[in-house]
């Protein structure tokens, strides 16, 4: 039988994922096996493993990872109950894959597996109500549909942060549909799926026929807009929206990409300037100068936020988006890497 996958991309936050395994495990449609890329080191890996293990899991195999971007792989279980998650697969990262480079590796581990239909990746600071899967799974089932998101919801303030997504390409910047609603205000679901340009990368349901023919995640980005960038390149499939799949998301929780530019995480701030530029470039080339120049002046927020370091930080990463740098960044990437 073929069932559900969950992917989800682990950054030293074992204990978002514990929750987010918490939520799935009220799931009312089962999920087949949930597969965590753990991108933060050995130790992360283990902190990781010792908090299944107070979920009720233990370890039931140990191999080699599961292809070249990955060096270990545990298969935990526990007994069976119903509703309840049965297998968690976890996978320690060579090194730091940014988050399409984690999918990808996790996708790859279960290209052998026939019986996975879809997975739905999910961002570790997430919490899915329980009928979260079974609106996304019937609204995938009514044909033509790669990719289905959810109603994503701020944990912190119970409003809206999204329904779907449009990108701004004059202003190399995406805009968040239904943004600050009410978490039960009226919407039309057939009007969010026409206006929207892509899905959140925090909660995306994707089939497996997207992946065969659309192919993996471009890991050009290392963090921010591979997801617009998969939406983007999607054919002939459909972008769906389930409004019926509600997630809780602690936005900013995993990257510190928090809303106040003052704490904002140095990572995050450079790595949203240059995708913005990159992607724009590759699927807008005839609106890219008018997008640099006007990303360079909205830069300018940081200093009137007082968040004068990352302004400097900012500015290298329009810089670098500007010189094309792809991948792993290189002034903010640990030594090793």
């Amino acid at each position: 039988m073929t069932g559900v996958a969950v992917g989800i991309v682990g950054y030293r936050c074992p204990e978002a994922i514990a929750a987010c395994l918490t939520g799935l495990d009220r799931s009312t449609h089962p999920v087949r096996t949930v597969a965590i890329c753990e991108n933060g080191g050995a130790a992360a890996f283990d902190a990781l493993v010792a908090a299944l293990v107070g979920l009720g899991f233990a370890i039931s195999a140990e191999s080699a990872g599961g292809g070249e971007a990955t060096d270990r792989s545990l298969r935990l279980a526990r007994p069976v109950r119903p509703g309840a998650i049965a297998e968690v697969v976890l996978y320690r990262a060579l090194r730091n894959l940014g988050y399409a480079g984690a999918i990808n590796a996790i996708l790859e581990a279960l290209a052998p597996d026939p019986h996975w239909s879809a997975l739905w990746i999910l961002n570790p600071d997430t919490e899915p109500a329980p009928d979260a899967l079974a609106a996304l799974v019937a609204h995938a089932g009514r044909g033509g549909y790669g990719i289905v998101g959810s109603r994503l919801i701020v944990k912190g303030s119970g409003r809206v942060q999204l329904y779907g997504g449009r990108w701004r390409r004059f202003l190399g910047r995406g805009y968040n549909i239904g943004l600050g609603a009410a978490a039960e205000a009226p919407v039309d679901p057939d009007a969010i799926e026409r206006d929207q340009h892509y899905v959140s990368g925090a909660a995306m349901y994707v089939t497996r026929d997207f992946v065969r023919q659309v192919g993996p995640m471009s890991e050009d980005y290392f963090l921010y807009a591979e997801e617009v960038d998969w939406c983007l390149r999607r054919g002939a499939f459909r972008l769906g929206y389930a409004h019926g799949a509600v997630v809780l998301h602690d936005h900013g929780a995993t990257i510190g990409s928090n809303l106040d530019r003052r704490s904002r995480s140095a990572i995050s701030v450079f790595l949203d300037e240059r995708s913005r530029l990159l992607l724009t470039r590759r699927f807008y080339p005839y609106a890219f100068p008018v997008a640099a120049a006007a990303t360079l002046l909205l830069t300018l927020q940081y200093v009137r936020a007082g968040a004068v370091r990352n302004f400097r930080v900012a500015l290298a990463g329009w810089w670098a988006g500007l010189c094309g740098e792809t991948g792993v960044p290189a002034r903010l990437a640990p030594k090793g890497q």
